[in-house]
């Protein structure tokens, strides 16, 4: 789906390539609290969580292939939902 941009929204569409466990809900965190005055919502079927809560993230129970939409609200809401749905497709590369 093509990024779409309207007046501090964003929106991102991404199927996870491996569950959402802690590592990228914390990332998530992270991103969201860089950007205080933004909002990061992701909704994964009928589970619905702002990314500034990670146990929220981690409860959505968002397994591989779970598609996931990323909605981001003010300002540098293009680059900030970029940053998310890079934050949930990467591959781990320091699995063991």
């Amino acid at each position: 789906m093509p990024p779409s941009s309207d007046a501090g929204v964003a929106e991102r569409v991404v199927v996870l390539p491996k569950a959402l466990h802690a590592r990228p809900a914390g990332q998530l965190a992270q991103l969201a609290g860089r950007h205080k005055d933004a909002t990061i919502q992701l909704v994964a079927g009928e589970k619905k969580a702002n990314a500034r809560g990670v146990l929220a993230v981690m409860a959505m129970g968002a397994v591989t292939g779970t598609e996931v939409t990323v909605t981001v609200t003010g300002p540098d809401a293009d680059a900030v939902a970029d940053e998310a749905a890079r934050i949930l497709t990467a591959a781990e590369a320091d699995e063991s």
